[in-house]
């Protein structure tokens, strides 16, 4: 049983909606403040873990509400964290020479030069004032943005300035007016020299999306029962193969090249083997083989 692609497509062009839409809505200081506060109960003994999963779940829904929140607290991780000591952390200044909307976006382009000391790619989260922060005085107008294309002397970004969501309910989303002033000096009929902002690089959200995107596509998956069981049959003993469900055994086939399958039933063999991947590029794009070879003992 294959994966319907188009209905896959769907799911992460919403999923992607929806990630943007929560992240790009929260206040970077009070992300700073409320570890901090985590930072003082843990410091004074107070329990900071994180609780225990489940094991199984009764739907999907089950399973998102309980893996999203934890999905999220990591992407807030990733913004607070420190920076290492080579990354440069001055604020750049950007002028906003277009902009449009899109899905419930703003999507601004601001300058970009090559020769800037600090690289910005695709999917990196920029922090962006229309003051130069210094000191502890904090800004009235700021946002995040992500980066959504790099051009030779363009920024092209995307911004929710909606408001904050709330419980991540997109459909709750709370105006506020640090975003409500970002918007208007944006979309303002000024000149670009006039529409000044600085940037600081936060961080990259490329592999934490991806895993967001995975999360969320869960439930287009044929073995998804599977997952929600968390259900390992006719496992047998130690010296005997593991047994996978047909749907998730159809899929691989449906979905792996000969070599890759035979690795995967090297693995649920149970004996050991060496795995050795042979990338090459035949005619249009590039190829993985994967060789198992058994080893002995």
């Amino acid at each position: 049983m294959a994966v319907d692609k188009g209905e896959l497509q769907k799911q992460e062009e919403a999923s992607y909606i929806r990630f943007c839409k929560i992240i790009l809505g929260w206040d970077y200081f009070a992300l700073l403040k409320e570890s901090d506060k985590k930072r003082n109960k843990s410091d004074n003994g107070a329990d900071s873990s994180i609780s225990q999963v489940k094991n199984t779940y009764k739907d999907i829904e089950d399973y998102l509400a309980t893996f999203e929140p934890l999905l999220f607290e990591e992407v807030k991780a990733q913004i607070i964290q420190t920076k290492d000591d080579e990354e440069v952390t001055e604020w750049t200044m950007r002028l906003v020479m277009e902009w449009n909307e899109a899905d419930g976006f703003l999507m601004p382009a601001v300058t970009y030069s090559d020769d800037e000391g600090e690289k910005i790619s695709q999917n990196d989260v920029l922090l962006l004032s229309k003051e130069q922060i210094k000191g502890t005085k904090l800004p009235k107008t700021y946002a995040f943005a992500l980066v959504e294309q790099r051009q030779h002397s363009l920024l092209r970004l995307r911004m929710f300035l909606t408001g904050e969501v709330v419980n991540l309910d997109t459909d709750v989303v709370r105006p506020c007016p640090r975003m409500l002033s970002m918007r208007s000096l944006i979309t303002s009929p000024l000149k670009p020299q006039e529409r000044a902002l600085f940037s600081l690089k936060i961080c990259s959200l490329s592999t934490i999306s991806r895993e967001y995107f995975a999360l969320r596509s869960v439930g287009t998956l044929p073995f998804k029962d599977l997952i929600l069981s968390a259900a390992i049959p006719n496992s047998g003993s130690e010296d005997q193969p593991w047994k996978v469900s047909e749907p998730l055994r159809e899929h691989f086939v449906g979905s792996l090249n000969p070599s890759q399958m035979e690795a995967v039933d090297a693995g649920l063999s149970r004996k050991p083997f060496v795995l050795i991947q042979v990338r090459f590029k035949p005619l249009s794009d590039w190829h993985f083989n994967l060789i198992t070879c058994p080893t002995y003992t």
